[in-house]
């Protein structure tokens, strides 16, 4: 598939719990580009951060030049859209921190979870505890690995199971990635081929950490459009209490 037609749609929800809405997303057919941001709660300044990632990361692949040779030069082992997502996602981390230390907001963060579809392929980056899904006929995938304490744990292979099921639970989802909160940010990637009917979910932990997968999965499987799906995702949320605030974005792959 040289290009894809995407159906996309998304939408946010405050929760049940919550006060305000940390949340931020993007939802960009025409740039291929589906992003949701999650505002790190309990640090000052969490919307912000997560808007300005948003719109960070949308400028950067906006200003898409093909005859440029930046950024992809600067690392030959990523192909050009991989390359350009990394980027995008440090300036954004260095002017979220710029911006957070001159408002005196130390810790001003957001996490980050998108995916631009392009030249046949899912370029998927993050930092943080946001994931990227993919439905491929009847099966579901995580596209993402969560930067957290636990996970980070799990995928040491000499950490013994009984002292992760010992951590306390506040430890266990701790962040170990964000934007804004350190002067550089290990952006993660991953690059999948796509193909016609693929179901893409981005979403925060509002979602995933209520909505059990398989859930998730049958939602995703509806013939419904992306707006529906969208509205019945939030709405599972909600039903299972809406502890956090709850973001999704959904895109359906058509052919070339």
């Amino acid at each position: 598939m040289s290009g894809a037609r995407l159906e996309a749609a998304g939408g946010s929800h405050v929760g049940c719990v919550r006060k305000r809405n940390e949340d931020s997303y993007a939802v960009l057919p025409e740039l291929g580009l589906l992003m949701v941001a999650d505002g790190i709660g309990g640090r000052p300044g969490g919307d912000g951060a997560s808007r300005m990632a948003i719109e960070i990361v949308r400028g950067c692949v906006e200003e898409d030049d093909p005859d440029e040779t930046w950024p992809w030069a600067f690392d030959g082992t990523k192909d050009r859209n991989e390359a350009r997502l990394v980027l995008s996602l440090r300036r954004a981390n260095r002017e979220i921190l710029a911006a957070g230390r001159r408002a005196g907001m130390g810790g001003m963060g957001t996490t980050f979870a998108g995916v631009r579809v392009a030249e046949g392929k899912a370029y998927v980056a993050h930092a943080g505890d946001s994931r990227v899904y993919r439905l491929r006929g009847e099966r579901l995938e995580t596209l993402t690995r969560d930067h957290t304490v636990l996970e980070e744990l799990l995928r040491q292979s000499s950490v013994d199971a009984g002292d992760v099921a010992e951590l306390e639970p506040g430890i266990a989802c701790r962040l170990t990635r964000a934007l804004g909160t350190e002067p550089s940010v290990d952006v993660e990637t991953r690059v999948e081929a796509v193909e016609a009917g693929d179901v893409l979910l981005v979403c925060s932990d509002g979602l995933w950490g209520s909505v059990p997968a398989d859930d998730i999965a049958a939602t995703l499987a509806w013939s419904a459009s992306p707006r529906g799906i969208v509205a019945g995702l939030i709405g599972r949320a909600l039903e299972q209490g809406g502890p956090d605030n709850v973001t999704c974005v959904v895109a359906r792959l058509g052919g070339t």
